[in-house]
C-alpha cells in the first residue's frame, strides 16, 4: 500500500518574470513598474508648515484667553461670596439690635434712633463707593411775598435789586452806608433824596430787614459808640414804622483771603452780639445768617457764596438769604 504524498509546494509555485517596460536596462518606475511619486513643490510645502504653525498659535492664544477668563471668573466668583457673607453678617447684627431693642419699650425712641444709625452704617458699607453726602440749602422764595418790604443796607444789599431778586423800590441801600448813615444820609440822590428811614417813613412797609455793620469795623472799633448808632437807629424806625415788623441779619463774615484785612471775623462776632443783645433788648428779630449758612468749619465765609473780595454775596448766595427771611417771618 503506498503512502500519500502531497504535492511539493515549492515546485507547486513558478517565479514570474515581470517585464520591464522601459526594456532591458531600463531603470524607470519600480521593480513592480509602478510609476514613481512625484516630490511635492518647495513652495507648497512652507506654505503648509506656516498655516500648521498659524493654526497652533491661534489656539494657544484661545486657551490663554480662555484660561484667564476662567481665573477671573473664579476670583470674582470668591470676591462674590465675601461680599456676601459680610452682608449677611450686617443684617444678622442689625436684626439682633432690633430684637434687642425691642424688649425694652420704655426706651423705644433711643432704639429706633439706634436702629436708624444701623441701617446707614449698613448702606454706607454696601455702597463703598458712594460720595459723602452735601449739605442742601434752599434757594427758593416768593418775590411777591416782598412787594410791600424794605431792605435797609450797605454795598452788598444793592445787590438785591442788582441781580433783580427785589424791586428798587423796595431797597433803601448804598456803598458805604452805617446805621448812622441810614438815619441822616440819602442812599440815592437819583432814586430818593432823603435817608433810608425818612423813605421808611414814607413808605410804611410790612416788614424792614436791615443789615449794616461791616462798614467802619476793625481792630480800632468803638464798641459803644457801634451799639449806640444801631440802637439809634432801631428806636426810629420803631417810632416812625410802628406797625412793621424789624428784622435785623447778621454782619457777614470774610473769607480767609479777603481784600478787606482790617476786619477780621474776631471784630465781626464781636459787632453781632452788640447787635443781637440790642434786638433781645428792644424786641427785634435778629438772624444769625452767618452760622446757619455763611461760615464754614473755621468761622471763615465760605468761597462758594462770597465773591473774589471776600466780602459781598456771589449772585446765588441772594436767594437763600431771601429763602430763610421768608421762612423766618412766616413763622412769627
Amino acid at each position: 500500500m503506498s503512502v500519500y504524498r502531497p504535492p511539493n509546494k515549492k515546485n507547486t509555485y513558478h517565479k514570474i518574470g515581470i517585464k520591464n517596460s522601459a526594456g532591458s536596462g531600463g531603470k524607470q518606475g519600480s521593480k513592480y513598474n509602478m510609476p514613481k511619486k512625484q516630490k511635492l513643490p518647495t513652495a507648497v510645502v512652507v506654505t503648509n508648515i506656516l498655516m500648521i504653525c498659524v493654526i497652533l498659535a491661534v489656539c494657544g492664544v484661545v486657551f490663554a484667553i480662555s484660561f484667564n477668563n476662567a481665573k477671573y471668573d473664579k476670583a470674582d466668583a470668591s470676591k462674590a461670596a465675601e461680599r456676601s457673607k459680610a452682608a449677611e453678617a450686617l443684617m444678622s447684627t442689625t436684626s439682633s439690635e432690633n430684637s434687642e431693642s425691642s424688649k425694652d419699650e420704655s426706651s423705644s425712641a433711643v432704639s429706633s434712633e439706634t436702629v436708624s444709625e444701623t441701617s446707614q452704617v449698613t448702606a454706607s458699607v454696601a455702597e463703598s463707593s458712594a460720595a459723602a453726602p452735601v449739605e442742601t440749602v434752599s434757594d427758593e422764595f416768593d418775590k411777591e411775598f416782598f412787594k410791600d418790604d424794605l431792605f435797609i443796607g450797605d454795598s452788598i444789599f444793592t445787590g438785591l435789586y442788582g441781580y433783580s431778586y427785589i424791586d428798587r423800590a423796595n431797597v433803601a441801600a448804598t456803598m458805604g452806608y452805617t446805621p448812622y448813615g441810614a438815619q441822616e444820609l440819602p442812599f440815592d440822590d437819583t432814586f430818593y433824596s432823603g435817608s433810608a428811614v425818612d423813605y421808611a417813613k414814607e413808605k410804611q412797609p410790612k416788614h424792614i430787614i436791615i443789615m449794616l455793620g461791616s462798614n467802619g469795623l476793625s481792630d480800632n472799633t468803638d464798641f459803644d459808640d457801634f451799639s449806640n448808632g444801631y440802637k439809634g437807629l432801631l428806636n426810629r424806625l420803631k417810632t416812625e414804622c410802628s406797625e412793621a415788623k424789624i428784622l435785623v441779619v447778621s454782619v457777614p463774615p470774610v473769607t480767609a483771603n479777603t481784600e478787606y484785612t482790617q476786619i477780621t471775623n474776631t471784630v465781626i462776632d464781636t459787632a453781632n452780639e452788640k447787635i443781637k443783645s440790642l434786638c433781645s433788648e428792644l424786641g427785634v428779630t435778629y438772624y444769625d445768617f452767618n452760622d446757619s449758612v455763611l461760615k464754614d468749619a473755621n468761622g471763615y465765609f465760605k468761597e462758594e457764596y462770597a465773591e473774589l473780595d471776600g466780602l459781598h454775596f456771589k449772585g446765588a448766595t441772594y436767594p437763600i438769604l431771601l429763602s430763610n427771611v421768608e421762612k423766618l417771618l412766616k413763622s412769627e
